[in-house]
């Protein structure tokens, strides 16, 4: 069974790096949404271990989330947890 989790998150540089490394142990990848952040998020998840999608603006958690679930579905995920 393919399990991804997905995460989304907004200006969040200094958590998403260790919950990214505590989700990787439950699961088989982790994606990160970065929605719009103007921080060092995305580069703190990916020195965590996600793969990273950046929307270019803040679009709000249930738009990254779609994002994110659309990209997990697409990777041939079996199980979709959300974490936020």
């Amino acid at each position: 069974m393919f399990v991804i989790a997905v995460i989304p998150g907004y200006n969040v540089e200094n958590t998403v790096r260790k919950v990214v490394e505590e989700t990787k142990k439950y699961v088989d990848e982790v994606i990160f949404v970065d929605d719009g952040s103007r921080d060092r998020s995305a580069e703190e998840a990916k020195k965590g271990g996600a793969n990273v999608i950046r929307l270019p603006e803040n679009q709000g958690k249930g738009f990254a989330l779609r994002t994110g679930i659309k990209a997990a579905i697409e990777k041939g995920a079996d199980v979709i947890v959300t974490l936020d």
